[in-house]
């Protein structure tokens, strides 16, 4: 049986200190793939999700073991990535899923139009069109639906990750789909219209 992120946790306050390793094995793609979709720069990334596992290694101490760990680590990597786009300004349309998919998950895929290769060219495009429409939302709607849709984090979980309400999160998520649906009805109102 797999340990838990807790027991890996254990070993290392207990001076194991290559444990930690499990922990960077188990979350290194999501969080990638988390600040990837956030910032759009596969560099920017990489040096997040770096800054993340040290902040968290550092500061083990101050982890709250009633909250699930996977939620501590994405808090730490959306407030680094906010952190970055803020100072940077790296707001820009993101490449989704061309060359960073993860195993967390992909982009909600339209429905499938058929067999030809017309077809397969069709979906493309329309998968593209679905991508540019996450890239364009606001953080904290992109935030929200990344989690959620692509990740599969349970609401209650993406509320105490980036500190709000249930609520919040159901809001938001419903201006994210909402904004989605507008963006792309026009073009696929078979597909997205409501």
């Amino acid at each position: 049986m797999d340990e838990t992120d807790i027991q890996i946790l254990d070993k290392v306050a207990a001076g194991d200190r290559e444990a930690f390793a499990e922990i960077v094995a188990r979350y290194q793609r999501r969080l990638f793939d988390l600040a990837f979709r956030m910032t759009g720069n596969a560099a920017e990334a990489e040096d997040i999700v770096q800054t993340a596992f040290i902040r968290m290694f550092s500061s083990l101490s101050s982890y709250r073991r009633e909250l699930a760990f996977g939620n501590w680590a994405y808090t730490i990597t959306l407030n680094l990535a906010r952190n970055r786009l803020r100072r940077g300004g790296l707001l820009r349309f993101l490449p989704f899923l061309s060359g960073a998919e993860s195993e967390a998950g992909a982009v909600p895929e339209p429905k499938d139009p058929g067999g030809g290769p017309e077809d397969a060219l069709a979906s493309r495009d329309m998968r593209g069109a679905l991508e540019a429409a996450i890239a364009g939302l606001p953080a904290d709607l992109k935030e929200a639906f990344v989690l959620f849709h692509i990740h599969k984090v349970p609401a209650k979980d993406i509320a105490e990750t980036l500190g709000v309400s249930p609520n919040a999160v159901s809001l938001r998520l419903f201006k994210a789909r909402e904004r989605l649906s507008r963006v792309l009805s026009p073009v696929y109102p078979e597909q997205y219209g409501g």
